[in-house]
């Protein structure tokens, strides 16, 4: 069944879209969105601010003002931009490399968390001094399993943001916050959108290099297989990513009106997740799906979404994975997690599940 009721953390009901074509299509209907019709009674996914109706967009009019913030942000994702960005997110997966001795590391807390956060630090124009502390709001914003510790770390974020933004107006710079501004943006509306963009890229981002490394320490002979033939690295990207689920698909979708989807009459206003997770090992795609196949082409997951919701960050997680696993084959050729996934600390909910250690040996 690629769609059925089920009830979410916060207790709410909501329906769970499995199948890779109902997903798929699920992007591109517009009769499905972020916002809802009346938020305050809208289902959630979780008791956390972001996890419920976008503040970004107002109901009536959310299709045409996400595609104007996608022409808005899409400049600083282009081909231009990552390959600008290409040495300096390479030297930093050295820089942070060079902390593994002995044998053992936390490759999470010391690779890739600190890589997605400061990846972000700079495409954001964060000045480096901050870093630390920019990364430890993150953390807090993020806490699905601490509403209080999430509303503060949401409020001190955003706080943060709004006075940067501001810095900006005077001394703008070659980063996203400064070419907001230049767009027309309100110094609020900018932050709000940054810290959007925080929440849903930080942790995607650092749990594909944790996937990755689990995949592969499970899978020897596709871990050898890409040590011995590094041009395998994108094809071995994608297959990480199609089996990341970084909690599937975090933000629900509502209806808009009544809509069929599959065997399913959804009413107005019900909330709508897709299962990415389920949806990239569906077998009507993905000829063996459960196998671990870094020379898998093509492969069409969809852990960035599709159509008018594909992920527009995609190209600058592609670049991070790129580089982590490029120098990881590299300078650890006998890397492996130090247990399996059943050893992985984490926290959170299965829809929301978010890796806090993974220790490595070589």
């Amino acid at each position: 069944m690629s769609i059925r009721r089920v009830r979410t953390p916060a207790g709410d009901p909501a329906w769970l879209v499995t199948g890779h074509a109902e997903v798929r299509f699920g992007y591109t209907d517009r009769r499905l969105g972020l916002t809802h019709h009346a938020p305050e009674n809208a289902p959630r996914v979780e008791d956390h601010q972001l996890l419920g109706p976008s503040q970004l967009y107002s109901h009536e009019d959310e299709h045409t003002e996400h595609m104007a913030m996608r022409s808005l942000l899409a400049p600083f994702f282009s081909g231009r931009r990552i390959t600008a960005l290409q040495e300096e997110v390479r030297d930093l997966v050295h820089e942070l490399l060079d902390t593994f001795t002995d044998g053992s590391a936390d490759l999470h807390g010391q690779l890739s968390a600190p890589l997605s956060a400061r990846t972000l630090c700079a495409l954001l124009g964060v000045p480096h001094s901050d870093h630390q502390a920019f990364r430890s709001l993150i953390d807090a914003m993020g806490d699905t399993a601490d509403r209080s510790r999430a509303d503060a770390g949401l409020e001190d974020l955003t706080a943060y943001l709004a006075a940067l933004t501001s810095a900006k107006n005077d001394k703008p710079g070659d980063d996203l916050l400064s070419g907001l501004l230049a767009a027309g943006l309100e110094n609020e509306d900018v932050a709000g959108m940054a810290a959007m963009l925080l929440f849903a890229g930080y942790d995607s981002a650092a749990v594909a290099v944790d996937t990755g490394v689990v995949l592969f320490s499970e899978h020897r002979d596709q871990w050898r297989l890409l040590v011995e033939n590094p041009e395998l690295t994108p094809s071995a990207v994608e297959e990480i990513l199609r089996f990341t689920e970084a909690g599937g698909s975090t933000f629900p979708r509502y209806a808009r009106q009544d809509v069929r989807l599959g065997d399913a009459m959804v009413a107005r206003g019900d909330a709508v997740l897709f299962d990415l997770g389920q949806a990239n090992v569906d077998s009507r795609t993905f000829p063996e799906p459960l196998r671990f196949d870094i020379t898998r082409t093509p492969n069409p997951h969809l852990s960035f979404g599709h159509g008018p919701w594909h992920c527009v960050g995609a190209p600058l997680a592609r670049l991070e994975l790129t580089e982590a696993f490029s120098a990881l084959r590299l300078r650890f050729p006998e890397l492996r997690s130090a247990g399996d996934k059943r050893d992985l600390r984490t926290e959170g909910t299965t829809f929301t599940e978010r890796v806090r250690e993974l220790p490595v040996v070589w």
